[in-house]
């Protein structure tokens, strides 16, 4: 009995472990369906699958390479994607020097005085002259006084009646050219004589005071307008220099000088 016991048990040890190696294979036997792939994507392999799991381990690893680019589809309604830039360093380029100033070059002047004119038509024409020449031109007026001559005088007595008894006295001791002032600041004055040369004039003063006579010399003067022409011309243009003294040469009573430049 008890043998018959033990294998009944043996048979029925072994026929649950067969029951659950079947239910187990069974359960792994089912066809497993891969989930399908959007379009343009390669399911993934396994190098053991391929047979070359053995080689890759043995071998070194492939250097890599950069990936290709991204090409960004458009459709022709729609404007070109703007391409991402590469953030760039904080570090800007230095900006381009400024080109260096040019140098000045400074035109040496030499400056000349044409004058005195005492006609302003020859000033006029001399100034239509030079502007011809291209130089540098001002014109300038001056009134200057002139000696036109010398007085020779006694100074104004009290009255006419006086004046007349000191003409007669005078002309007694033999000295005639005898006038009496009759109006102005010298009224009542007797004129001695009036020279248009100086040492002429001082020979009557002298002669009169020799005579015991208090007489004055005095300068006449007159105005007169003058023209001058101050020209500035480039040094190197001795030309134009050498025009400015030919027109000084047209006038006898002009002289062409040399002054220092402004």
């Amino acid at each position: 009995m008890r043998l018959i016991f033990v294998f009944f048990l043996l048979l029925n040890a072994a026929y649950f472990y067969w029951q659950s190696e079947w239910f187990t294979a069974q359960k792994n036997s089912g066809i497993l369906v891969p989930a399908a792939l959007p379009p343009g994507v390669e399911s993934l392999v396994l190098l053991r699958e391929r047979g070359l799991g053995s080689a890759v381990a043995n071998s070194k690893p492939a250097p890599e390479t950069a990936p290709p680019p991204l090409v960004v589809a458009t459709s022709p309604r729609q404007p070109p994607a703007t391409p991402i830039l590469a953030k760039t360093s904080s570090i800007s380029e230095p900006s381009p020097m400024p080109p260096a100033p040019k140098e000045l070059t400074l035109v040496e002047m030499a400056c000349f005085t044409l004058g005195p004119f005492t006609k302003p038509a020859n000033a006029g024409k001399a100034a239509k002259r030079i502007r011809a020449l291209e130089a540098q031109l001002e014109q300038r007026e001056e009134s200057r006084r002139t000696p036109k001559g010398y007085w020779v005088y006694l100074p104004p007595l009290k009255n006419y009646t006086a004046a007349r008894k000191k003409v007669k006295k005078i002309q007694e001791m033999g000295l005639g050219d005898l006038f009496i002032m009759g109006k102005g600041s010298r009224k009542n004055a007797i004129s001695l004589g009036l020279f248009k040369q100086r040492d002429a004039a001082i020979g009557r003063l002298d002669q009169v005071k020799a005579k015991g006579l208090k007489a004055v010399m005095e300068t006449q003067y007159r105005a007169k307008k003058q023209v001058w022409l101050d020209v500035g011309v480039s040094a190197d243009r001795t030309s134009a220099i050498g025009s400015l003294a030919e027109i000084a040469e047209g006038y006898p009573r002009v002289n062409l000088s040399q002054r220092a430049c402004e």
